[in-house]
């Protein structure tokens, strides 16, 4: 039997949603999307349904971010429509916001939207991120028709962002589609400030047919909807690692000021008490810090890094911190070799971004388990 919820604007804002997944929270149908006992859907803390907790302390997980076949038959109906697909990400975790697996299924009328654009320097020049996003799509072999930088937060190019939705879609549906806090939802929502309904359909949420996603859907005209698809479980990236609670100074909210050190080998940074770059070996290198303002970075020598990092875990003193990690042996080691020459990045994914001049430095970076530690090698 499908189920079908209907209501106004205020409701439907209200839903009580999967912190990891996006999945609409419902204690009636275990086994189905978004599930979670009763007793937890009552309280009014931020929740993680059934699957997605013990995705996180089970580690019942196979290291991907998990787009299956659910996501998939959307993706497909949606290109059987001639729908216009609007995949979004986050500007400042543009890595954690790819989705492997994906690009089979996002068609030729695809809008791609870097979200958050507010969080980076005004100093960058805007075509330059472009050409950069381009160029990192042009390497997953994504084609989009457009893309577009946009902010929510301050309606940065959302004019221009809804005069090329409703050009590229042609009078066709929408379907909105990107990993967990991408900022989607604020999409939608600062979409809806303006929306009236001229129609006499109502928003509805309920289960998409043959799959257990539930989808919000908002009738644009008599004719087309806009689809408000759940986040994608990205275990990939640290967001999706840790407590909902700890997100907040992950998360960057404001413009970034990068912090740059002047580093020897033999030195470490310890960011919150999450995650550790040691520098091992090396000629001196400026290493510039792209990081939430919140974040803190303790530098040390290499032979106190984890002394001093266990002090943080366990007095919770430096921010961000993790119940769910005790000490160094909680983490999982990615040791590093940098190219010969050329500008390069450290990546703790979801985390940070740590620009500097290759040349064959080493580095061991720590941080949770699933986490994608990598470089990535361009003109940035």
């Amino acid at each position: 039997m499908r189920r079908t919820k209907t209501s106004g604007l205020t409701k439907e804002i209200k839903i009580k949603r999967c912190y990891g997944c996006g999945a609409i929270l419902q204690s009636d149908h275990k086994g189905q999307s978004g599930y979670i006992l009763k007793s937890k859907l009552d309280s009014n803390e931020d929740q993680l349904c059934e699957r997605c907790f013990k995705l996180r302390h089970y580690s019942e997980d196979d290291g991907v971010p998990h787009f299956n076949e659910d996501y998939a038959t959307i993706l497909k109906k949606a290109q059987e429509d001639q729908a216009l697909i609007v995949l979004v990400t986050d500007a400042f975790s543009f890595e954690a916001s790819l989705i492997p697996g994906i690009k089979q299924y996002l068609g030729k009328k695809l809008l791609l939207v870097v979200n958050k654009r507010d969080v980076l320097p005004k100093s960058y020049d805007d075509e330059k991120l472009l050409k950069l996003v381009k160029e990192r799509l042009d390497e997953e072999d994504i084609h989009p028709e457009e893309v577009l930088l946009l902010s929510t937060l301050n309606n940065y190019k959302f004019d221009k962002f809804n005069e090329t939705l409703n050009r590229l879609r042609e009078g066709k549906d929408v379907y909105f589609i990107g990993v967990s806090q991408v900022g989607k939802s604020s999409i939608i929502n600062a979409f809806l400030k303006n929306y009236q309904n001229k129609t006499d359909k109502f928003i509805t949420t309920s289960i998409y047919p043959g799959t257990t996603i539930d989808v919000i859907q908002i009738p644009v005209d008599n004719d087309s909807y806009f689809y408000d698809t759940p986040g994608i479980f990205n275990s990939r990236s640290i967001i999706n690692n840790v407590e909902r609670n700890i997100l907040k100074y992950i998360i960057p909210k404001t413009e970034i000021k990068p912090i740059t050190y002047q580093s020897n080998a033999e030195q470490s940074y310890i960011i919150g008490s999450i995650a550790r770059i040691d520098f091992i070996s090396g000629d001196k290198t400026n290493l510039k810090f792209f990081i939430s303002e919140r974040c803190e970075i303790t530098r040390t020598k290499l032979k106190n890094a984890e002394k001093t990092f266990d002090s943080r875990c366990i007095t919770q003193s430096a921010q961000p911190a993790s119940k769910l990690i005790k000490d160094t042996k909680d983490l999982y080691l990615t040791t590093l070799i940098a190219p010969k020459q050329g500008k390069t990045m450290l990546l703790i994914n979801g985390l940070c971004c740590v620009f500097f001049e290759a040349n064959g430095q080493k580095f061991d970076v720590y941080a949770p388990k699933n986490v994608e530690v990598k470089f990535l090698e361009g003109k940035f």
